[in-house]
């Protein structure tokens, strides 16, 4: 490891040590206590533990022909990996053995933003591994990537660093997965950059085991006419945060937000996105639902800011909350700060539970009501996934989100 790189990392852990984990008294925080991370994990709750072996094979999305970067337990398993000879695909402990500078480069993407969080701070400092994909200008992948993080408990860093250049265009499957009885931690930050004319589609599927605890970051900068469709699906793990940042850099580029959470029993699952507007003539939109079940809490917080001189600005935001029971919770806040004029901006939230009227109907039709709950649920949270492209990535979302959901008992009946 380079001295560059060291002094990085040393100046990333004494950021954390200065700002430590993130409390309720934090704004962004309020209504995420992380506390329990370290009352779950002891003091030492950063330090890599001791895991069990697991089987990646087992997490492999059924019908999905993609290439594929596996790592378990935190570290890159490159006999299960399959790698595409027309980009490079590196792991990040390959990197850091060889090319520290480059990872120098991933782990201060953003102007030292890695200082300003206390937990992408101790993820700069201590990310052992991850994957680095760059799609050369010009090339269109044959078929998706699929990275593919696999755990059976304890701490693991992840960093993953992704470069798409001009009119290059990819399908990113971003997988965190485990099936495990053991507690732990994963961090994960991923570093998008979009350069001219340049198109991603990126699926994030936090699918952790039930006692497994994530802290992601998702930060994406897009250049001229470049688009970019995230599909966050956020269905497994007992506490998990997601922060999503995306800023459009320069005219015409555009973005596309589709979340979805699905929790049930004592899951808490907290997703905080930010689209900043830095130039005019782009174009958002973000469409983000919850389906909260037992004694669940979600949290949503979406905040867009139209900077000065982002005029013809088109944005829309729209969340939308399912409660399937009496003792689940949300709480949601979307919000728009504008400072400029000639913008088109709009934005909404709704909660609620099943329609009685819309239930009435759909038994006077002959459906039992546990069908007509199903029917209805299932087309509330479809709602988002119809929009992902890749057929497969789809229904394996849709089981292991119904899956979940005690009254979803016949979901093979409605997918058909």
């Amino acid at each position: 490891m380079s001295v560059s790189l060291q002094h990085i990392r040393d100046e990333a852990w004494l950021a954390f040590e200065a700002r430590g984990l993130p409390t309720t008294r934090d704004e962004d925080w309020k209504y995420t206590d992380i506390s329990r991370i370290q009352a779950l994990l002891g003091d030492q709750w950063w330090q890599s533990a001791a895991t069990d072996p697991c089987d990646a094979a087992s997490f492999v999305i059924a019908k999905l022909d993609a290439y594929r970067v596996v790592i378990v337990n935190g570290h890159f398993d490159a006999q299960a990996s399959d790698l595409p000879a027309s980009v490079s695909v590196k792991s990040l402990a390959a990197m850091i053995q060889d090319e520290p500078e480059q990872v120098s480069e991933l782990i201060t993407y953003r102007d030292d933003a890695f200082l300003s969080n206390g937990i992408v701070a101790a993820n700069s400092a201590l990310a052992s591994d991850g994957a680095c994909i760059c799609v050369p200008d010009n090339t269109r992948l044959d078929k998706p990537i699929h990275i593919l993080n696999v755990n059976s408990g304890g701490t693991t860093h992840l960093r993953t660093g992704i470069h798409i250049g001009k009119q290059a265009q990819a399908e990113i499957i971003e997988h965190f997965a485990g099936n495990h009885n053991n507690s732990g931690l994963t961090t994960a930050v991923t570093a998008i950059r979009l350069l001219e004319g340049a198109r991603i589609e990126h699926y994030r599927l936090q699918m952790e085991a039930p006692k497994q605890c994530h802290l992601g970051r998702v930060e994406i900068t897009q250049q001229r006419d470049s688009s970019c469709t995230l599909h966050a699906t956020e269905i497994g793990g007992m506490i998990s945060r997601a922060d999503v940042v995306v800023r459009l850099q320069q005219a015409g580029a555009s973005c596309t937000l589709n979340g979805l959470f699905v929790a049930a029993n004592r899951q808490h699952i907290d997703h905080h996105t930010r689209i900043d507007h830095n130039a005019p003539h782009c174009t958002s939109r973000e469409n983000y639902r919850a389906v909260l079940d037992g004694r669940s809490h979600g949290v949503f917080n979406g905040k867009i800011v139209v900077a000065e001189g982002a005029i013809k600005t088109d944005s829309a935001q729209n969340n939308a909350n399912l409660l399937l029971s009496q003792h689940a919770e949300i709480d949601t806040k979307p919000e728009l700060e504008i400072y400029n004029d000639d913008v088109k901006c709009a934005h909404g939230v709704t909660v609620g539970q099943l329609d009685q009227n819309q239930l009435f109907y759909l038994k006077s039709r002959g459906l039992s009501d546990d069908e007509a709950r199903q029917m209805l649920t299932f087309a509330f949270a479809d709602e988002v996934l119809a929009k992902m492209s890749n057929q497969a990535v789809r229904r394996y979302v849709e089981h292991a989100a119904f899956a979940k959901l005690p009254n979803i008992s016949d979901l093979e009946g409605m997918l058909g």
